[in-house]
């Protein structure tokens, strides 16, 4: 078994108090140093699968796009 240091970040560091209440937040802070190696690669191999994956299913790629363009047109 490894031995792996877990960190757990928690909301009201991250967050206004406002957003704390609400429990809703736009911001995610990640301290990737604290992920050993071997679990970054895994969850960059699973999350590149996942991605590729959706991107193959029908209307998945359109879908994208739109999400992308409506955050463009947004800012």
């Amino acid at each position: 078994m490894r031995d792996v240091q877990r960190t757990a970040v928690y909301p009201e560091n991250i967050a206004s108090e406002d957003e704390v209440e609400s429990g809703v937040t736009n911001d995610i802070k990640i301290d990737f140093s604290a992920i050993p190696d071997h679990v970054r690669e895994d969850l960059a191999a699973a999350t590149f699968e996942c991605v590729r994956s959706f991107l193959q299913q029908p209307g998945g790629r359109e879908f994208l796009d739109a999400r992308k363009a409506a955050k463009k047109a947004a800012k």
